[in-house]
């Protein structure tokens, strides 16, 4: 069955100097030759396992976590100048998602323009909170950020919002380092952010924005029907109106309007049947998150999974070809 995968992960020669706390996930050094790689290991890969394109985007934490603040502009440009000479090199096999500097809202929805209208991009991965030059965690539900979504929307791109490593101030995680990353910490942290940007009433100010999450839905679809139910119960949402958070609809209508996910990292046959359940089998797009899972357990997953033929065929490839608008 073909396929379009679309959390693959790429990185830039020299990307540890540029953002050390790469270093400390231990996925990240294990995998640095086939993340270094854009030719003929990661095509290989593909066609044993009949994935016909993959999205290219940098890998975690990315120009969100850039030392040096000022560097994220300029940086930001020449990586997506970067990526969008490896698509040029394949040019029906790869697509790109930008790479943007969101520590200065006004530079982000910039670049993004220029890498859709010129570079031909197909929307932009940000690799979740940007805390470039040790500042605090930056989330895009604040206010100065409403610009930016708006151009998204304009474009008609989706933004992918990826995990990052919990900040390392959550003590609930001290003396567990295991627990910081993909295999817990890399969740919550993103389901969160996505939670606030939902409960700051940003899909109703902005309401064709197009967000993408990976990981099943970072847990949101497992628990928004609790989000909901306490929400109504306590009376929150009165609470919400009052300090100018109002919103028009449930958190679980929000991930059927307006949130898309994928299946990266996540070959799990009860989450997707779970996922499809809340947000119906449109909203869901295959991924492998290639190369730091192995593209053909990944893949013969997706082959076997016990659903109709065109459920499988709509998740694995027609979704995602339309959803990105791919001749």
């Amino acid at each position: 069955m073909k396929k379009i995968a679309l959390e693959e992960a790429f990185a830039v020669p020299g990307i540890e100097k540029l953002t050390p706390g790469s270093l400390s996930l231990r996925e990240f050094t294990q995998k640095m030759p086939k993340l270094l790689d854009l030719g003929e290991e990661r095509l290989q890969a593909m066609d044993e396992n009949e994935v016909e394109i993959s999205v290219l985007s940098t890998t975690c934490p990315g120009i969100q976590g850039i030392v040096d603040a000022s560097q994220e502009q300029p940086l930001a440009r020449q990586w997506n100048d970067y990526l969008a000479e490896a698509v040029a090199r394949h040019p029906t096999r790869y697509r790109g998602f930008a790479a943007l500097p969101m520590r200065d809202p006004e530079a982000a929805a910039e670049e993004l323009t220029r890498a859709v209208k010129e570079l031909g991009m197909v929307g932009a991965m940000i690799n979740g909170y940007d805390n470039s030059g040790d500042n605090p965690p930056t989330y895009y539900d604040a206010p100065e950020y409403v610009d930016f979504w708006k151009t998204a929307a304009a474009l008609d791109v989706p933004v992918y919002l990826h995990p990052r490593t919990a900040p390392a101030e959550r003590i609930t995680y001290a003396g567990f380092p295991e627990m910081r990353g993909a295999a817990w910490g890399f969740h919550v942290e993103t389901g969160e952010h996505v939670l606030r940007m939902i409960l700051s009433g940003l899909f109703d100010k902005v309401p064709s924005a197009r967000l993408v999450i990976g990981h099943m839905g970072e847990l949101l679809p497992y628990w928004a029907w609790r989000i909901d139910h306490r929400i109504a119960v306590e009376g929150w949402d009165q609470v919400a109106a009052e300090t100018g958070r109002g919103r028009k609809h449930t958190v679980t209508e929000y991930l059927k309007r307006n949130i898309t996910i994928t299946t990266s990292g996540t070959f799990d046959t009860p989450g997707l049947v779970h996922a499809i359940s809340v947000m119906g089998h449109e909203r869901v797009l295959f991924s492998i998150d290639y190369p730091y899972e192995d593209a053909r357990e990944a893949c013969d997953w997706m082959d076997g999974v016990d659903l109709p033929y065109d459920v499988k065929e709509a998740i694995a490839y027609t979704n995602a070809k339309k959803f990105l608008k791919l001749a």
